[in-house]
């Protein structure tokens, strides 16, 4: 999981490309289909994506048998339980979520351009050095995608366990997250 929404104000559903995405990267449009956004003066952000399309070999995990998928039947996935645990949510029907227009997300740490390191409250930030990513330092007026919230930290599951995050008193982590209100 890359991505927690904590509240949007818009989800739209765009045709996707053919580039590996990842929930939680930033996002824009190229030829009129929604990949990730790399920091240059030509890029144009839309949002963050809320589906993962990731289409090369080995991203998933063989659980039983492989299925078929496509109109023409030229892929094939590995089953799982869950349709969501494909890690491509875009299979069925080419489309993503991207979530703009406000809201507050959690973005996993490795989506930014040094695991959030340099995130600090109140920091404007935008696209990274790296296609979909994140940068952890502030950027111009411009370039802004986003305001940080907070730190990069672990992120409370609820689940009693060994891990300690932020003196929660014992509950498992889900991982590092930056908190981002989203400014496209």
């Amino acid at each position: 999981m890359a991505l927690i929404v904590e509240y949007h104000v818009n989800a739209d559903m765009y045709a996707v490309g053919t580039s590996q995405i990842e929930a939680g990267m930033l996002v824009g449009f190229t030829n009129g289909l929604i990949v990730p956004t790399v920091a240059n003066p030509d890029s144009q952000s839309i949002g963050i994506a809320g589906d993962s399309a990731l289409t090369a070999e080995g991203q998933t995990t063989a659980y039983s048998a492989q299925l078929t998928i496509g109109a023409n039947g030229a892929g094939s996935r590995w089953t799982e339980n869950r349709v969501s645990d494909f890690y491509d949510e875009t299979s069925a029907s080419q489309k993503i979520t991207v979530y703009n227009g406000g809201g507050k997300f959690w973005v996993s740490s490795t989506l930014f351009d040094n695991n959030g390191a340099s995130l600090a409250a109140g920091m404007l930030i935008g696209a990274g050095t790296v296609a979909g990513e994140w940068t952890d330092t502030a950027v111009t007026d411009d370039d802004v995608c986003a305001l940080a919230v907070g730190v990069v930290q672990g992120y409370d599951s609820g689940v009693p366990g060994t891990d300690v995050t932020n003196g929660s008193g014992g509950s498992m982590t889900l991982g590092d997250y930056g908190p981002l209100v989203i400014r496209i």
